[in-house]
């Protein structure tokens, strides 16, 4: 096989001994330069036809176009229109940028804001020399700027305009290392002498010709361009003519403008036949026009930078830039060349490009630049992917995804076998048989005297992805599923004898796995590495596989796990890391010195692929792009050192998108700092003006004060911040290119004022208000609450006057009413009592001549009667005790006496009612300053209320004493009392059971006369109760002090 792809992270091509390649005598296979970019009037969004290019101190672009200057950082691109908008035709550029409008001129410089503003020097004209159009050329001297128009050469010296005027019209103007020239329609080329403008010595040899470009020759003369005469070399006194076999084209084209380019190299832009580049004897580098990239063959201005690339000034098309620095070039969908690059061959002067479109030609084209063809690729037949090309007894074998295998020759193709999914072709150098591995396992190819006949090789199942030869009638090959085997063939090569498989248990890593040969020794590579035998000399069964790191070089932040590798026949290992190219020598240890092709220049990708052939070029593919490097050639790198620089370029807010901020500054300086109103939400841009990279530079940002982390490396040149309180910050950038170089810090400081309400002012003002309102305040309430009281009292006393008035009428009614219940009460029962006393003893009268039935009678009529005379009796105590009239004699009285006296005569009472009755008091006496008879009466009413309101069980009569007091208890087992009556059971004539639901006599005075009278005497009743369950009553009173303190020396 002569060249060999596979496709995993870490990708691995070899040639070795089997490879053939060659250059095709004079066939130029160089494609679009590299790296270079189309800005299309879409990209900046402004008038498609542009005049001048310059790029200032800092590295930023200008763009002279039609609606003004066009500023461009890298990133973005903005517009500065002039004072009057008119086209733009000429800049210049030192420390400021000079514009050469219609009609006008001036400079750009920064406002109060640090946006860049155009300044025009028109006022600053004499009123009777403004009277010009187009300034065509723009001119920094040390002497000052100079502008050129049609009719006047102006220049101002930071204070005055100077003026020259021309007759016949000034045509063009150059400066060349320090000095102007200017040509004049009538008197020719002038130079600048102080104040005057003196034709050039030799002048009468070209006295009438226009020129276009003039720059010094590395001869000490002066190159100068014209249309009608071609180029000539000026050495102050005549002029003589350069490279005249250019004169044609550049008369046919119509030069318009030059530049110089690093090693001594001149681009000359012309009005139709794009751009020309020559070297210091005038021989042809390159030709850039429509088939080498350029959009626009008409080229109004060209224009080096300070990393040595082109920018050119398109008339139609935008701007374009490219870098001729290296000769590196790339081929894509512009020169033909679609789908993702599998492999290259180089057959019979011929290169192949195999992708997954097809199999591509490359040719050149027929017609001819100046003795230049450039390269384009043609799509070669209707073939599928192609996955793999092989070179076989003059037979190019093309390996296809759907359609098997293809014979080349020529335009001809003959399908030799239909397999599906052909991955990778070999044939070993002892044999005949081109093998193949395939989705469907190991086939291989036979050569016949009719062509090629096909077989599968038995034993060689599985799906294939890459095969190596081992020793003779051995192979290499490993599988889609990581498998790596060594198989050995029989003598027709169409059987597998033998198959040992490796994996992790002998050194090899998981995963995807592919095999190869460097340095004849077989290579395991994958996402780990390379990994080769350990211990080759024993038997195949026990071989260990090691990690071989010397075949890869040491580079620090490099990603060694998507590595590229190619060996040349001469036995050096090239290798992709990353971006960059190293080369090394094999030796029996691996590559021992490394060196990297440093003006190699390229994006990074996972997919990178590797070709190198016998006249020193280098092929690199990506997956959709096909880059061109002729090692052999000159590299140009004349040029500054250009150090990667970050810019703060405008901060803007978020909701508005108002500039508080626009990037520039009167001088200057590496700490910029920038006063910001409170609540602005801000977006801060930022670029990195070096534009001889692929990728997009990346950027990492910090805002001190607010977060003291770097954030990650990201793509985007703006960061955005919200809701940033009072207070200084410092933020901070950095910048990153896809080499991985990294820029000095930029800061801006960023000084957030507070809110109008957050001021010092405002918070003085906060407190001489707060001292005033709140001793105004304090007044006022003082004030309003002496009010307030005032007359507060005054209705206070009317209503105490009211209150007062309807008291003491509404008590005169009650002592009134009280009075008149009481004598009716005493009146009544008065009255009754006397002829109930009568009628009871009427009765004792009657017994005596009673009968028996009779007696019966009469017993019920004195149980009733008696009945009576208590309820009158109850109803006189209270009328005495309401008036008053009855007085407490309240002595020391041993209350547990007292309770066993009325319980012993209450006894019979009970146990005639069928109750038990039982009597629990203290054989110690307890004394209570009490009115003996009364206490008697209360507990009474209490007993005989338990023994009435008892049916069956018992009534418990008991005393004691307890912290302090003393207390009788009544406790009986019968109906209780309901949870709701108890608040009312003390009160008058109140009873549970009423009208006809009632069960049990009583009057309801017994209960309410008790408490009256155990509250009288300093006590208390209280009960306990369920209903149904039975009832406490607890008649407590205090100790009597004087028996507790005789007690207590007893004691």
């Amino acid at each position: 096989m002569t060249r060999r792809l596979v496709t995993i992270t870490a990708l691995l091509l070899l040639a070795g001994a089997r490879v053939a390649v060659g250059q095709s005598g004079g066939q130029d296979e160089r494609g679009i330069p590299f790296p270079s970019e189309h800005y299309a009037p879409p990209a900046y969004q402004q008038a498609p036809q542009n005049w001048s290019v310059v790029q200032d101190d800092r590295g930023l672009i200008y763009v002279a176009n039609n609606n003004g200057v066009l500023q461009y950082d890298g990133a973005r691109w903005r517009l500065i229109p002039t004072t009057t908008g008119t086209f733009v035709r000429s800049l210049a550029a030192d420390s400021l940028v000079f514009v050469g409008a219609k009609g006008d001129f001036g400079y750009l410089r920064p406002d109060s804001l640090g946006v860049l503003r155009y300044t025009s020097l028109y006022e600053r004209i004499p009123e009777d020399e403004r009277n010009f159009e187009d300034v065509w050329g723009t001119h920094v001297l040390d002497d000052g700027v100079y502008y050129q128009a049609s009719k006047r050469l102006f220049r101002w010296d930071g204070t005055e305009i100077t003026t020259w005027t021309s007759e016949a019209g000034f045509h063009t103007s150059f400066a060349v290392d320090g000095t102007l020239y200017v040509r004049d329609s009538q008197r020719g080329l002038l130079r600048l002498e102080g104040d005057s403008l003196n034709p050039a010595p030799g002048l009468e040899t070209i006295p009438k010709t226009p020129i276009y470009m003039m720059a010094r020759h590395p001869s000490g003369n002066l190159l100068i361009g014209t249309q009608k005469r071609g180029l000539l070399l000026y050495d102050g006194n005549t002029f003589r003519p350069f490279a005249s076999e250019l004169d044609s084209y550049l008369r046919e084209n119509k030069l318009y403008h030059g530049c110089r380019l690093p090693g001594n190299r001149y681009a000359l832009a012309t009005l139709g036949g794009g751009v020309v580049v020559i070297d210091s004897r005038g021989e042809v580098v390159r030709v850039l026009d429509g088939s080498s990239g350029l959009p626009d063959s008409v080229v109004n201005y060209v224009y080096t930078d300070r990393e040595g690339q082109l920018w050119m000034a398109l008339n139609s098309g935008g701007v374009f830039r490219a870098d001729l620095n290296a000769p590196l070039t790339l081929h894509d969908g512009r020169t033909g060349l679609e789908g993702a690059v599998r492999d290259i061959f180089r057959p019979n002067d011929m290169t192949y490009v195999a992708t997954g479109s097809g199999l591509y030609v490359l040719r050149e084209d027929e017609n001819q630049v100046l003795g230049e063809r450039s390269a384009h690729f043609e799509r070669w037949g209707d073939l599928p992917l192609v996955w793999d090309m092989l070179s076989k007894k003059g037979d190019l074998l093309v390996a296809t995804q759907e359609k098997g295998v293809f014979q080349i020759e020529g335009r001809n193709k003959e399908q030799i076998a239909d397999w599906l999914f052909t991955y990778d072709l070999l044939s070993p150098e002892e044999s005949q048989i081109v093998y193949a591995g395939t989705r469907t396992g190991l086939k291989g190819l036979r050569p016949t005297q009719d062509g090629w006949t096909s077989f599968s090789v038995e034993g060689g199942q599985g799906e294939i992805r890459s095969l190596a030869p081992g020793e003779a009638g051995t192979l290499w090959l490993s599988t889609t599923g990581g498998d790596v085997a060594r198989i050995v063939l029989s003598n027709d090569g169409r059987r597998v004898t033998a198959m040992t498989r490796y994996g992790e248990r002998d050194g090899l890593p998981e995963g995807y796995k592919g095999v190869e040969v460097i340095n004849e020794r077989v290579t395991v590579f994958s996402k780990r590495g390379f990994f080769q035998i350990e211990n080759p000399d024993q038997a195949p069964g026990v071989w260990q596989f090691f990690r071989r790191s010397s075949l890869l070089p040491d580079v620090k932040g490099a990603d060694t796990l998507a590595v590229k590798s190619f060996q040349e026949e001469g036995g050096r290992l090239w290798v992709i890391l990353d971006d960059r190219v190293f080369v090394g020598r094999l030796g029996e240890g691996g590559v021992s010195d490394w060196e990297t092709v440093d003006p190699l220049h390229f994006p990074k990708s996972e997919d990178t692929r590797l070709f190198i052939s016998r006249d020193s070029t280098l092929w690199l593919s990506d997956r959709r792009r096909l880059l061109r490097y002729a090692l052999g050639r000159k590299v140009y790198t004349e040029r500054r050192a250009v150090d990667l620089s970050a810019l703060v370029r405008q901060v803007t807010t978020l909701r508005r998108g108002q500039v508080v901020y626009g990037g520039h500054t009167s001088s200057l300086t590496d700490d910029s700092s920038l006063a910001i109103p409170y609540g602005r939400d801000l977006r801060v841009d930022v670029a990195a003006p070096l534009y001889s990279t692929e990728k997009p530079h990346q950027y990492r940002y910090k805002l001190a004060g607010r977060n003291d982390q770097w954030t990650d490396w990201k793509t985007k040149a703006s960061q955005r911040y919200r809701n940033l309180w009072e207070g200084t910050y410092h933020f901070r950038v950095q910048a990153r290119n896809d080499r991985g170089r990294t820029s000095k810090v930029a800061s801006l400081t960023l000084h957030i004022r507070p809110p109008w309400y957050r001021s010092m002012w405002a918070y003085l003002f906060y407190g001489v208000s707060f001292v005033v309102m709140a001793y105004g305040y304090r007044r006022y309430y003082q004030i309003k609450e002496e009010r307030r009281r005032a007359r507060e009292r005054v209705r206070e006393l009317e209503r105490e006057r009211v209150v007062a008035e309807r008291l003491k009428k509404a008590n005169e009614r009650l002592r009134e009413a009280n009075r008149l219940k009481e004598d009716f009460l005493a009146t009544t029962s008065h009255e009754l009592r006397t002829p109930l006393t009568n009628i009871l003893g009427s009765l004792e009268v009657l017994r005596g001549t009673a009968t028996d039935d009779q007696e019966k009678f009469l017993d019920m009529i004195e149980e009733n009667g008696q009945r009576l005379k208590r309820t009158l009796n109850a109803l006189l105590d209270l009328s005495m005790l309401r008036s008053g009239e009855k007085e407490l004699d309240q002595t020391p009285v041993p209350i547990d006496e007292c309770a066993r006296q009325v319980a012993s005569e209450l006894r019979a009472d009970a146990e005639q009612e069928g109750l038990s009755f039982r009597i629990d008091t203290p054989d110690t006496p307890v004394y209570a300053e009490v009115d003996e008879q009364y206490l008697k009466q209360i507990v009474r009413n209490l007993v005989e209320n338990a023994i009435k309101y008892t049916d069956e069980g018992h009534v418990a009569v008991s005393s004691g004493r307890t912290n302090g007091h003393v207390f009788v208890e009544v406790k009986d087992t019968g109906i209780g009392i309901s949870e709701d009556f108890v608040p009312e059971l003390f009160d008058e004539f109140k009873q549970e059971s009423r009208g006809r639901a009632r069960t049990y006599e009583g009057n309801g005075l017994g209960l309410a006369i008790s408490a009256d009278l155990a509250e009288r005497m300093d006590g208390s009743i209280s009960v306990e109760t369920e209903k149904d369950e039975g009832s406490t009553f607890t008649v407590e009173f205090p100790r009597s002090s004087e028996v507790a303190s005789s007690e207590l020396d007893e004691v």
